[in-house]
């Protein structure tokens, strides 16, 4: 397995930080943060009715961002299947596990969490999601006032078959909150001893109908971790 940015040094790297832009202020929660973050927000880090530990496992990840939209949280969970098996990787320290991975983007109204849009993938004894959380951010690229909410994560497996690596955006350009949300994806392939595998993307037409800056932001993610699996 190529070498992977550790998510240890990324919390301690952004743990608590704040990102500012012109139209989005972002702050980055986890778990050893959990009473700050009720503090902060009023809601909890594990918060069963939003976001429930013993439906979705556990939170690992919370992002608050303050946008001319509103209050946003995007919230990442991980949880661990019963009895599910882990298989440490041979040269690797990363200790892969039986899990399936959340992530939901939720609006603060009226003193409650208003689900915008909800992420799954189910891993099994032989498939492992993992959020890639360095590439896990809200932005607003475009400084339309909407935040885009960028999530990616590696599927990595057993076998010879190309690994996917998954750059989503959910996004909505209408004031409207009745309005359901955009999500775009992108693929990228990365071989993995298949002779005739090579490296590719894969694009769906909701990306290729992203505005132009939102395209640029998410092929920066793309190329960025293409770089890192490459050293």
């Amino acid at each position: 397995m190529k070498a992977i940015i550790s998510f240890v040094a990324f919390v301690m790297l952004l743990s608590n930080a704040i990102a500012q832009t012109t139209a989005v202020n972002t702050t980055y929660f986890f778990p050893k943060d959990s009473l700050l973050f009720t503090r902060q927000t009023g809601f909890e880090f594990q918060d069963e009715e939003a976001f429930s530990r013993s439906q979705f496992g556990n939170t690992t990840m919370i992002i608050r961002a303050d946008s001319k939209q509103g209050i946003f949280y995007f919230v990442f969970k991980k949880k661990l299947k019963p009895d599910g098996t882990a298989k440490i990787v041979q040269g690797d320290s990363d200790v892969l596990t039986d899990h399936n991975l959340y992530a939901f983007v939720l609006l603060e109204d009226h003193g409650g969490l208003l689900l915008k849009a909800r992420f799954q993938d189910f891993g099994n004894p032989v498939y492992w999601p993992q959020f890639d959380y360095t590439n896990c951010f809200v932005a607003d690229v475009d400084d339309d006032g909407f935040p885009e909410f960028y999530l990616s994560y590696m599927g990595d497996s057993d076998g010879l078959d190309a690994k996917p690596y998954k750059q989503i955006v959910y996004y909505n350009d209408v004031v409207d909150k009745t309005v359901a949300w955009k999500k775009a994806k992108a693929t990228a392939y990365y071989p993995s001893g298949n002779e005739e595998d090579v490296y590719h993307v894969d694009y769906d037409d909701v990306w290729k109908a992203m505005p132009p800056k939102i395209r640029e932001r998410s092929t920066d993610v793309l190329k960025q971790h293409a770089k890192v699996w490459e050293e």
